[in-house]
């Protein structure tokens, strides 16, 4: 799966629930919540247990590329449980939310990502392309199906095919899907326009968008940083 640094507000405070003392805060009504920068913070603070569970995380990923979800939830769900301070416990939050959201179509959908996803970790960007180009065209209604373009946008965008990011990109951002990668798609169709070297002015309009659209978004600080750089720029 395509992961963004910064995860969902969902898979922060599942992510948070998790962590030592996070039950006895949530009793303590005096006590403020955590802003997401402490909760990154505080998975990451303990730098001894930073890697623990990496092997089980493996397996886990193994069996989710391979097409056995069932089993890939279950093993993921003691990963957290057990390593709740490893840097890749959103990883394995949002794969678990992943598979619970896409089971349609006999899982074959899900099957076709995994499978992308596996062939991109392994280096084949070729190979991950063309398991999301082929997801695409057998099931373009599916709800993965934003995935599949993310995770096209991106492999267009490691080649330098700048045009085809921004399309890929763009096609995540409709409105009529919701998606939750929609905010991760407008930024980088921003960022694609202007290593294109072209039209500022579009790259302005994406990151406007995506700061009406998503304001409260972790990437909202980065992206309206950058939208007055440009305005301040071109005059626009």
């Amino acid at each position: 799966m395509i992961r963004p640094r910064l995860a969902a507000p969902a898979m922060l405070v599942a992510a948070a629930l998790l962590l030592p003392g996070a039950a006895a805060a949530q009793d303590d009504e005096e006590e403020p919540p955590l802003p997401y920068e402490r909760l990154i913070g505080a998975i990451r603070v303990h730098s001894a247990q930073d890697s623990m569970g990496n092997g089980a995380l493996a397996v886990a990923m193994k069996a989710y590329e391979t097409g056995r979800f069932d089993e890939a939830v279950g093993q993921l769900q003691e990963f957290v449980r057990l390593y709740p301070r490893n840097l890749a416990l959103n990883e394995a939050l949002e794969t678990i939310l992943l598979i619970r959201g896409n089971r349609e179509f006999k899982d074959e959908p899900l099957r076709i990502y995994a499978a992308a996803e596996g062939a991109r970790r392994a280096g084949h960007p070729d190979s991950a392309a063309a398991f999301a180009k082929d997801g695409l065209a057998r099931f373009p209604g599916a709800r993965i199906r934003d995935h599949w373009n993310y995770l096209l946008a991106r492999l267009a965008r490691d080649r330098g095919d700048h045009v085809a990011a921004i399309g890929f990109a763009l096609a995540v951002a409709d409105t009529a899907l919701h998606s939750r990668l929609a905010p991760y798609a407008l930024k980088l169709a921003a960022e694609e326009t202007l290593a294109a070297g072209t039209e500022p002015a579009r790259a302005l309009r994406y990151y406007r968008e995506m700061l009406e659209r998503y304001p409260d978004s972790p990437l909202a600080p980065e992206s309206r940083a950058r939208a007055l750089e440009l305005r301040k720029k071109f005059q626009l």
